[in-house]
């Protein structure tokens, strides 16, 4: 038992501190929303008529807001053992419900994303260690240059005008499917539930309507996962283990893999972040293209002060965030096992 906790204490570890990381982030994020301007309770209430202390003392109670900020924070947290976010001020419907109805949603368009990301840096990767031209290779290096470069919804504007005002090529940008076509609903994630249900034809609509916001993501992320990939191929073709292969009169597709496969580690890294910044960014595309959402929840939330319904956001935000960071933890620690806690490299 001892042996089998010290071979794997590099994961074991990264396992158990995860929930405490995300039990510090979920007070932080209860203090935050607690600093948001204005009143909860009173827009709750009804002020046109007037309303009296009992009113409000009332009505914060329904809402949970009587009491101290201290009791309130205690309550958030026993509750949060329990798997509860609270019940939504602005729909009266558990928020937990209100995020898992919209967020299956969200992860298919961040996937679409990333995974062309992931294969447009395949692709380039390939068309890098394939040539020797000097004009290719510094296309290809103006485009990693990009990276962080363009923010997302100003390509975003840019495509719509471009691809739907000035060249009317694209569907209008109200939504997955026309309006008055319903979803079908199996999984959440809409593309695949036409599939599921056998309604091709509203998964060639859907499909048409993913096309631009997917292709802003794929051109806005793409470039950092290529920057970090190109990075790595540059120090890995003149490695020994390259060089050795080749001579040995291995194929050339074998030499490709092999510079992939030791270049890959801080490219998965850069895969970790850019989910986590697509969790975020993609609420403004998903609102620029009418895509609704979870992002679309969250605005509501701003807007009426619903303030179980933001912190449960944020909450369920940073928990994916930090699975994801987890998982990147661990595909490393797995490629590279010099990078696993304790491990000692001698030089």
């Amino acid at each position: 038992m001892k042996a089998y906790l010290s071979r794997n204490r590099w994961w074991i570890n990264r396992t158990l501190v995860l929930p405490l990381h995300l039990l510090i982030f979920s007070i932080a994020a209860f203090a935050m929303v607690r600093l948001v301007p204005g009143d909860p309770v009173l827009a709750r209430i009804d002020t046109s008529n007037g309303f009296s202390q009992e009113d409000y003392d009332r009505m914060a109670e329904a809402m949970g807001l009587n009491g101290s900020i201290w009791s309130q924070g205690w309550d958030f947290v026993v509750n949060l053992f329990q798997g509860d976010l609270g019940t939504s001020t602005s729909t009266s419907r558990p928020v937990w419900t209100e995020i898992m109805d919209r967020l299956p949603a969200t992860l298919e368009l961040i996937f679409l994303g990333l995974g062309g990301s992931v294969l447009v840096s395949l692709v380039l990767a390939f068309v890098w260690l394939q040539t020797d031209n000097r004009v290719v290779r510094r296309v290809l290096d103006g485009y990693r240059n990009l990276t962080g470069a363009l923010p997302d919804f100003a390509v975003a504007i840019l495509s719509i005008v471009v691809f739907f005002v000035l060249i009317p090529i694209a569907p209008a940008p109200i939504g997955r499917l026309t309006p008055g076509t319903s979803e079908p609903l199996v999984t959440g994630l809409p593309l695949l539930d036409t599939v599921l249900v056998g309604r091709f034809d509203l998964t060639a609509q859907m499909a048409a309507h993913y096309v631009l916001p997917v292709a802003v993501l794929v051109f806005i992320h793409a470039s950092g996962i290529w920057r970090q990939l190109s990075l790595g191929i540059e120090e890995q073709v003149s490695e020994p283990p390259t060089l050795f292969k080749i001579a040995s009169g291995a194929t050339r597709r074998s030499v490709f893999r092999s510079i992939l496969r030791r270049s890959a580690a801080s490219s998965i890294v850069t895969l970790g972040n850019k989910f986590g910044a697509l969790l975020g960014g993609v609420i403004v595309i998903e609102q620029l293209f009418g895509f609704g959402g979870v992002g679309q929840f969250a605005l509501d939330s701003v807007r009426t002060l619903d303030f179980p319904g933001l912190q449960g956001f944020l909450i369920v935000i940073a928990g994916l965030c930090l699975v994801g960071f987890f998982l990147v933890d661990i595909a490393n620690m797995l490629l590279d096992p010099r990078r696993r806690p304790g491990v000692r490299v001698d030089a």
